[in-house]
């Protein structure tokens, strides 16, 4: 069934400019990974000015956006619903974290501008040593073929669906909060343009 399904769907995909399912274009995505990773590499080594490492981990990162705004544009509503959509999602996150992983180092260096790290830098240097690290999930997609790797990537998409519904009902249960308590705010006021609280009894 599950294969008749499979089928069904590569059936309704057609390539509009570019055949994502083809050879070439998922050897393209594996040249991508294995180069990001040499340079992520030699930048954790210190090879060579970091500055030329630090351009083309930026230039990886536009080509890994550009292969999955591809892949979205040319598969449509498949991406979401065919058999690869958790890997799918994996790669959509793996590239998010890439994008804020670029803007926050390129805002730390337009910050730092030459000053000695504070505390504050010094924390988005932690953040970002995390991110880079995370990027190396995307070393995963070369084994998609592997059970126990599939069953990862499921469990990792589903921890990260119950944290983001998990902020999503924290940050809804605070706004309530807060409009109640801004509500009353407002209402006791009006209520004291009219009208003056009892005076308390003197005390003889």
């Amino acid at each position: 069934m599950a294969a008749a399904e499979e089928d069904q769907l590569e059936a309704l995909y057609q390539p509009t400019c570019l055949n994502v399912q083809g050879a070439r274009w998922t050897n393209f995505g594996y040249a991508l990974i294995g180069g990001s990773t040499i340079i992520m590499a030699c930048q954790s080594l210190g090879i060579g000015p970091n500055w030329i490492w630090k351009s083309a981990d930026d230039a990886t990162t536009v080509l890994f956006t550009f292969e999955l705004l591809v892949r979205i544009f040319e598969k449509g509503y498949l991406f979401f619903v065919e058999d690869d959509k958790n890997w799918n999602f994996f790669d959509a996150l793996v590239v998010a974290i890439s994008l804020f992983s670029m803007v926050m180092s390129q805002q730390a260096a337009a910050s730092a501008n030459g000053q000695a790290p504070n505390g504050a830098a010094m924390q988005k240097m932690k953040v970002l040593r995390t991110l880079r690290l995370l990027r190396l999930l995307r070393l995963f997609r070369v084994f998609k073929g592997v059970e126990e790797v599939n069953r990862f990537v499921e469990l990792l998409l589903n921890s990260v669906r119950t944290v983001f519904l998990s902020m999503v009902i924290v940050a809804a249960g605070v706004a309530l909060v807060a409009t109640a308590i801004i509500a009353c705010g407002a209402t006791a006021k009006a209520w004291l343009r009219d009208h003056s609280l009892p005076k308390l009894p003197e005390i003889h």
